[in-house]
C-alpha cells in the first residue's frame, strides 16, 4: 500500500489536486478529455451528468475503460444522457492511454457501421475490444459519422 499511496499522491500532485478519494484513473480521464479538447473541468468533480465542458460550452461525460494489454475481460457500455453534448471514453491497456473517443448522442450511425446486434442502438452501444480496435484503424471514417477520436501521440 505504501507503493501506492505514493505514487498515487504524486498523480493527484501533478493534476493538482491535492488529496482525493476518487479513482485516480478517472481523475486523471477527466484532466487529459479537458487538455485535449480545451475544455474546462466541471466545477464540482463529483457532479453527476457531465465533467467538462468544451469551448463551445458543449457539456461532455467522461468514463474510462482500462484492460491488459493481452485480453480484454473489461467491456463499457457507451450511454446518451439526456442534456450531454459527448460521451468521451478513455482508453487504457496496461495503465497506458491508448487511445481517446468522444461519442455524440445520436449513436445510430455507429452503431450500424459497427454491425452491433443489441437493442437502443440510438442511445446505447456496447463497446468491446473489437470496436475499439475497428474505430482506431479507420478513425476517418468514424470521424465522419461524428466521433471526436485521438490517439497517441496527443500533440
Amino acid at each position: 500500500m505504501d507503493s501506492y499511496r505514493l505514487a498515487r499522491q504524486t498523480l493527484l500532485g501533478t493534476l493538482g489536486l491535492g488529496q482525493s478519494n476518487r479513482d485516480p484513473l478517472a481523475e486523471f480521464a477527466e484532466h487529459l478529455v479537458a487538455a485535449l479538447s480545451g475544455g474546462q473541468l466541471a466545477e464540482s468533480r463529483v457532479q453527476a451528468n457531465y465533467d467538462l465542458r468544451s469551448v463551445d460550452g458543449e457539456y461532455v461525460q467522461v468514463k474510462y475503460l482500462a484492460n491488459p494489454l493481452s485480453d480484454w475481460p473489461n467491456e463499457h457500455t457507451v450511454r446518451t444522457i439526456p442534456g450531454v453534448d459527448w460521451y468521451a471514453l478513455v482508453v487504457y491497456e496496461a495503465f497506458a492511454v491508448t487511445g481517446v473517443l468522444a461519442f455524440p448522442p445520436d449513436l445510430t450511425e455507429i452503431c450500424a457501421t459497427l454491425g452491433k446486434r443489441h437493442p437502443a442502438q440510438s442511445t446505447s452501444l456496447q463497446f468491446t475490444r473489437r470496436n475499439w480496435w475497428t474505430i482506431r484503424d479507420n478513425a476517418d471514417a468514424y470521424r465522419q459519422l461524428g466521433m471526436r477520436i485521438w490517439v497517441p501521440p496527443f500533440l
